[in-house]
């Protein structure tokens, strides 16, 4: 599932990285910093470096050298991934990482930068493949650093978007059986308020979808009743699967996606 990039929107992982192939794909931070400190992006943020450190150790095509602590990182290709149409089985413990791998499919194709929590990544399966082939993010320590940091990395998934200080989370998705809508919603509003992220519950069933509208009502979730939404899985699934034909259409029609 190839990425396009749009010329009129260049992203800071595109500066790193057209960086570090300018060094023969690999280079040390301050080595970095020295090509990049020319580039107009770094005229509307004086904290440029601040953010090129963030940027390296946030983004999964971009991998530490060791020794720990070298300084010295190297570019890593993206795995290329055709996703097919899916549905789901109505069994729990698979459809639970069937939905995530949808989500962060869905979000590559729509142009955000996608995350999972690091252990669902390994343990979770989607098309036969680990989640973290499907997601670009390895890291979100720093934009999120606080208190909150634990509960929001197990946030099932999130889609970024980038301005000129870096990432920041757009859309927070988690997915959730009966028993637990409510710590789904507590999770999502970890999410700092300054960020302007819409929260979404995916469940299987009404019975979900009920118990998220008897949640929303109370506090503290109804403070911010107008950023969550509930889908089911059946919307889920029509969503994913309207997409994947979409971004084959527009691609052999020959159209270039914009940037986000």
């Amino acid at each position: 599932m190839p990425t396009k990039v749009d010329k009129q929107k260049i992203t800071w992982k595109d500066v790193v990285r057209d960086a570090l192939l300018e060094l023969g794909g690999q280079g040390h931070l301050s080595e970095i910093n020295k090509i990049v400190e020319d580039h107009p992006k770094t005229k509307t943020n004086p904290t440029w470096q601040d953010t090129i450190r963030r940027v390296i150790r946030q983004y999964k095509i971009f991998e530490p050298v060791p020794p720990e602590r070298s300084g010295i990182y190297k570019l890593v290709e993206e795995v290329l991934i055709e996703p097919k149409s899916q549905s789901f089985t109505e069994k729990p413990e698979i459809d639970h990482g069937i939905a995530q791998g949808m989500l962060v499919t869905i979000g590559r194709i729509y142009g955000y930068e996608t995350y999972a929590p690091p252990r669902d990544q390994t343990i979770r399966k989607f098309q036969n493949k680990p989640l973290r082939d499907y997601v670009t993010v390895s890291d979100c320590t720093d934009i999120f650093k606080g208190p909150n940091l634990t509960k929001i990395r197990e946030i099932d998934a999130l889609w970024f978007d980038e301005d000129d200080y870096g990432l920041f989370p757009v859309y927070a998705f988690e997915v959730e059986e009966t028993t637990k809508v409510k710590s789904g919603l507590d999770r999502l509003l970890k999410i700092p308020r300054r960020f302007p992220t819409r929260f979404f519950v995916i469940g299987p069933s009404t019975k979900e979808k009920d118990l998220f509208g008897q949640y929303i009502k109370q506090t503290p979730f109804r403070d911010f009743r107008d950023r969550f939404l509930f889908k089911l899985y059946e919307e889920l699934e029509e969503l994913y699967n309207v997409a994947l034909i979409h971004n084959d259409r527009r691609e052999q029609f020959g159209v270039i996606e914009r940037g986000r």
